[in-house]
């Protein structure tokens, strides 16, 4: 029998796991992707390195766990508030998918969650069911509302409230002649620069990395041209990629923390949701993600499920 089951292998998730790992506790993590990461992902073409989604981040100096993945090595500063990985962030999912040791179901969807014998029960999309002692959600809001309805079902009304807004996150690659030495970052969510060994072929181009809002059913060519205009480039980018997610945008505005805190307290003990719609805190810098967080909250959920475990073995 599974002592914990980790729906969703993205960061958080994939930090659960291997928290979970360390401290010697059986696990089955189940994706819905045919690969690990949620939205991290990397493209390279004509030695340019494009992140889709999560492509900077802060707080250098509280990410003491890079060096047990050997990825210090791969720290590039963008400058004196955040940083990135060389090579591109899927480096760091790699690197964390390579030391998990415990079951895995890629390409699956969980329907429901319920009660079976003290223990919780999984439904699986494919009429298949597993059954933990512990689980940890790893999932966006609305996922996550249509696996609780049944088992919780306050919280997951709470949770279907959410609401989602069409980002698209572009990069583009220019030579630098081709750019105007001021960019217009008023005209995106974000925008992050770099000519960093290991992004850019060479010092004479740049890589641009921006979010825009723009609908779902866009073609990807039509962002990447507007992208383009409002850049004010003289010329077409060598390099071009868009890719398009919906982002979490509660309807409890400055009660999000608030919010989040009574989703969780309507949650059956055993059960913690986490992920980056979940965090607490805002974040600082429009576009920087903080790695300590969204690992953090995966590390103590791992830590909360053993704690349950242990405490419901003594009942």
């Amino acid at each position: 029998m599974r002592d914990v089951v980790v729906i969703g292998g993205g960061l958080t998730g994939l930090s659960a796991c291997y928290q979970l790992q360390q401290l010697g506790v059986d696990y089955t993590v189940i994706e819905l992707k045919r690969r690990f990461g949620g939205r991290i992902e990397t493209a390279r073409e004509k030695s340019f390195v494009m992140d889709a989604s999560v492509f900077a981040f802060g707080s250098l100096a509280d990410e003491p766990w890079l060096p047990e993945l050997g990825l210090d090595a791969e720290i590039r500063a963008l400058d004196a508030r955040g940083f990135h990985f060389r090579a591109g962030t899927d480096r760091l999912v790699a690197a964390m998918a390579a030391r998990l040791q415990g079951g895995h179901l890629m390409r699956m969807a969980v329907s429901s969650l319920g009660r079976l014998g003290g223990r919780f029960a999984i439904c699986l999309e494919n009429g298949l069911m597993l059954d933990a002692g512990a689980l940890i959600a790893a999932v966006p809001a609305r996922y996550a509302a249509r696996m609780l309805y049944n088992l919780a079902p306050e919280a997951a009304q709470r949770l279907a409230n959410t609401r989602y807004e069409s980002v698209w996150q572009v990069a583009l690659g220019y030579r630098k002649v081709d750019l105007p030495r001021v960019l217009p970052d008023t005209e995106f969510l974000y925008l992050w620069t770099s000519d960093v060994c290991g992004r850019v072929p060479d010092r004479q181009h740049r890589l641009v990395q921006l979010a825009m809002s723009a609908p779902a059913e866009c073609p990807s060519s039509d962002v990447i041209d507007a992208a383009s205009r409002r850049l004010g480039g003289m010329a077409q980018p060598v390099v071009a990629r868009a890719w398009q997610f919906d982002v979490a945008r509660s309807i409890f505005g400055d009660e999000h923390a608030g919010a989040i805190r009574a989703i969780r307290a309507r949650l059956p003990q055993g059960i913690s949701l986490v992920g980056s719609e979940y965090l607490l805190s805002p974040r600082a810098r429009p576009g920087l993600a903080q790695l300590a967080e969204r690992i953090g909250a995966g590390r103590q959920a791992a830590c909360d499920a053993v704690a349950f475990r242990r405490g419901s073995r003594r009942l």
